[in-house]
């Protein structure tokens, strides 16, 4: 489990120890990225920082602009997507529009999306990086005198280097996310306010092209998905704040285990580079995961378990019989998920969350036959409350769960 946002570790993204020989560069870039956020003043993660750093590197790999034949393509597979949709579930269409985004244009339309989200963490972040200085600054964690004086310049700026480099991971997060998603949605976030279905064009004909797939079949299968999903985050605003609720209550929880760095501070030979080089490899000023931690991070997977579950199902009864690639378009799909696609990578990263493609099975199933029991509307309507959701346990056992219902559920959820 990755506890660190979008790979935030000491270690390099390869997950090989850190090159001390790649100092000097490193270092030059974090006093390039620590001027850019001057402006930010005293805040836990730099969103100049992460803005620029996105574009930049999405930028350098390059990044085509979309042409109007494209975005024609999109808004008639979403039109049609819609019209299907609307024979499959009681939610209505989020929006008559569509959209067909860059890169580039992904990166700047979420930014503020990905706030309330990344906020928390890196504030959590911050605060373990202050509480760590502070503890090494006061004494309570005894080290040799040479290293104190190697890290006192350190830690008066501890927080806004924090800040700064945990700005720049995430914004070479984000720009790798950028070049993954084939929809805006596709992370399992509620991530454009206006619930647009919105595409990303040059992605899926790339998927298209790497998999062997009919591009237009694959167009129109991620134009179903995206509209079923926007129609689910406007339907029901809870579900927003929910995600957003646990990934902080999650946050607020991280912490160092001082212990580990007073032991390991021990041992360090302040003449012996390859110590430090051990230290910072060692994982030691990773935040712990603490079992209330753990409980929130299982809620939060099995959400989005229940999410892409219900976007399975209607999608599967919306398009199945009508795209003759179906089953092929659903298995790469699944293959995707089951390897490690956007949604997967995004919570790996961002909270240290690894989707189960078990709990998306049985989400899947579990839905289908809410659905044949009760219909659509009776499906959609376990929505309107997170207290009428299933538990992970009913899952497999839908039947019990619909004899729930039918001893003291509201009218309006049966």
């Amino acid at each position: 489990m990755n506890q660190i946002p979008f790979g935030f570790s000491p270690n390099g993204g390869d997950g090989q120890p850190f090159d001390m020989s790649s100092l000097g560069d490193m270092l030059q870039q974090l006093g390039a990225a620590m001027k850019r956020g001057e402006a930010d003043g005293d805040v836990a993660v730099s969103w100049s920082t992460i803005r620029d750093v996105a574009r930049q590197a999405v930028s350098a790999s390059g990044d085509s602009s979309i042409v109007d034949s494209q975005r024609k393509a999109v808004a008639d597979a979403v039109s049609l997507a819609q019209m299907w949709l609307n024979e499959q579930t009681a939610f209505p269409a989020s929006s008559l529009r569509s959209n067909a985004w860059s890169r580039a244009e992904w990166v700047e339309n979420t930014l503020d999306s990905w706030k309330p989200l990344i906020n928390p963490v890196a504030e959590g972040l911050a605060n373990t990086v202050t509480s760590m200085t502070s503890s090494l600054a006061g004494g309570e964690v005894e080290i040799p005198e040479e290293m104190k004086a190697m890290l006192a310049p350190m830690m008066g700026m501890a927080r806004k280097m924090s800040a700064v480099t945990t700005g720049m991971q995430m914004g070479n997060g984000l720009a790798a996310l950028s070049a993954d998603v084939l929809a805006v949605s596709e992370t399992g976030l509620p991530l454009v306010a206006d619930f647009v279905p919105t595409l990303m064009p040059n992605a899926i004909a790339a998927f298209a092209t790497e998999n062997e797939l009919p591009a237009a079949d694959l167009l129109m299968f991620v134009a179903a998905r995206e509209s079923a999903l926007q129609r689910l985050f406007a339907a029901n605003p809870w579900l927003r704040s929910e995600i957003a609720d646990l990934v902080a209550a999650y946050a607020r929880g991280l912490t160092v285990d001082h212990d580990r760095i007073r032991e390991t501070m021990s041992t360090i030979d302040p003449s012996d580079p390859s110590s430090m080089q051990e230290l910072m490899g060692s994982g030691v000023f990773q935040p712990a995961t603490t079992p209330e931690q753990q409980r929130l991070l299982e809620r939060l997977e099995f959400l989005l378990a229940l999410e892409e579950g219900w976007v399975n199902h209607v999608v599967s009864a919306s398009v199945g019989g009508r795209l003759g690639t179906f089953g092929a378009l659903s298995e790469t799909m699944n293959r995707r998920r089951v390897t490690g696609g956007p949604a997967e990578k995004t919570f790996a990263n961002l909270v240290g969350l690894e989707l189960r493609p078990r709990l998306l099975r049985s989400a899947t199933n579990f839905w289908a036959e809410i659905s044949a029991a009760r219909g659509s509307e009776g499906r959609d309507a376990l929505w309107q409350h997170p207290d009428f959701l299933p538990g992970v346990s009913d899952l497999e056992d839908p039947s019990s769960f619909l004899r729930g219902l039918d001893e003291g559920a509201p009218e309006d959820v049966l």
